[in-house]
């Protein structure tokens, strides 16, 4: 019934539809976050390895409730961290790139889908090796979309630990 009333509404009063290319049609796009969010889960994977390996010297395994706590937080930050990595490049590759940029960057698909691969291993483990490769995955997906918005880029060191190479646009 009141799809009845509405597009009686309709008839009289037209209304325009809206086009978007997403859905919030904002066109405010970056992977910033998600670099900074794949450096977290570098460091905490580090800070997580540091951690194990102090424990064990200091206490040969006996520990105690402040280590717990400290261990439990940076695995949560660290998944969190992974989560939010595979959460901004779903939206950039999604909402963002269209076919036009798929044909002139045809790795992008398959290099999305190893983001999210190498992020879920490192939401599973507290792997260094795989936690780089996230960053390095980042890395060319940034420089990608830098590409695609013609704004040149340039690597540096992260100001933060574990100083890893950062693409960033020259603006």
């Amino acid at each position: 019934m009141m799809n009845k009333f509405l597009e009686k509404i309709e008839e009289k009063f037209p209304i325009d539809k809206a086009q978007a290319h997403c859905d919030i049609p904002c066109g405010i796009y970056d992977p910033i976050t998600a670099q900074i969010a794949a450096m977290t889960v570098a460091r905490m994977t580090d800070t997580i390895i540091e951690l194990e390996e102090h424990e064990a010297k200091e206490h040969n395994s006996n520990r105690d409730h402040h280590y717990s706590n400290k261990i439990s937080r940076m695995i949560a930050e660290k998944e969190r961290s992974a989560e939010l990595v595979k959460h901004e490049v779903r939206i950039i590759w999604g909402d963002f790139f269209k076919e036009p940029q798929f044909q002139k960057f045809p790795e992008a698909h398959g290099l999305v889908h190893e983001i999210m691969l190498v992020a879920s291993k490192c939401k599973q483990n507290v792997d260094a090796e795989a936690s780089r490769l996230l960053m390095n995955k980042m890395n060319r997906f940034a420089e990608i979309f830098w590409d695609v918005k013609e704004i040149s880029h340039s690597v540096k060191k992260y100001h933060c630990k574990p100083n890893l190479d950062m693409v960033y646009p020259e603006l």
